[in-house]
C-alpha cells in the first residue's frame, strides 16, 4: 500500500468518522431542539392557562360587582317608589276634601278621654276642628293655634304632660312602620 492509498484510506476513515460525528451531533442537536421546543410549549401552555385563570377571576369579580351594583340600583329605585307612594297617599288625603274631613274626624276620635290644653293645626283646618271638638264634650275649653304650615295636614294635641301628633305626616309614618315588614317582603324579598 502506497502513500496515496494510505492517504485515501485515512481520508476515507476520517470522512466516515466526521460523517458519524456530524450525524451524532445532528441527532443530539435535534433532540435538544425537540426538548427545548417541548419545554417552551409547556411553559407557553402553563402561562396561557394562568392568564386565562386570572382573566376568568377578573371577569367573575366584575360580574359580581355589576350584579351587586344592579341590585343596589333596583333596591334604591324600589325604595324611591315606596317613598313616592307614601307621599302620594298623604297628598291624596290632603287634596280630597271628603277624605281629609274623614281623616280629621278619626283623628279627633283618637284624642282620647283626657282633655287637651291646646291644639296646633293649619289655618284652613281651624273651623273644621272647632266644629268636631264639641262632639267630644270638651271642645269649648280647648285653645286652637293655627300655626302649622299649609303643606302639612292634621293637627298636634297638647296635654298637660304629653303631646299627640295627629298630623298627616305622622299618620303616614305610622302606616309606614305598621306595614314595613309586609312591604319589605313584597318589594325586597328573595324571589327564588
Amino acid at each position: 500500500m502506497g502513500t496515496e492509498e494510505l492517504r485515501a484510506a485515512v481520508l476515507q476513515e476520517a470522512t466516515a468518522e466526521a460523517t458519524a460525528l456530524i450525524e451524532a451531533a445532528t441527532v443530539q442537536a435535534s433532540q435538544f431542539v425537540d426538548s427545548q421546543s417541548r419545554q417552551l410549549e409547556e411553559q407557553a401552555n402553563t402561562r396561557a392557562a394562568e392568564h386565562r385563570a386570572i382573566r376568568d377571576r377578573e371577569i367573575a369579580t366584575k360580574v359580581a360587582a355589576l350584579k351587586i351594583e344592579l341590585r343596589n340600583a333596583i333596591l334604591k329605585r324600589k325604595q324611591e317608589l315606596l317613598e313616592g307612594l307614601y307621599q302620594e297617599f298623604e297628598q291624596n288625603v290632603r287634596n280630597d276634601e271628603a277624605l281629609y274631613r274623614t281623616y280629621l274626624e278619626r283623628a279627633v276620635d283618637q284624642i282620647g278621654q283626657e282633655a287637651p290644653l291646646s291644639i296646633e293645626c293649619r289655618h284652613r283646618d281651624e273651623s273644621i276642628i272647632r266644629a268636631l271638638l264639641p262632639k267630644r264634650g270638651d271642645g269649648s275649653d280647648v285653645h286652637i293655634d293655627a300655626v302649622l304650615g299649609d303643606s302639612d295636614g292634621g293637627f298636634i294635641v297638647h296635654f298637660a304632660e304629653a303631646e299627640l301628633d295627629l298630623t298627616l305626616s305622622a299618620a303616614s309614618n305610622s302606616l309606614r312602620e305598621n306595614t314595613l315588614v309586609e312591604v319589605a317582603q313584597v318589594l325586597f324579598g328573595d324571589k327564588r
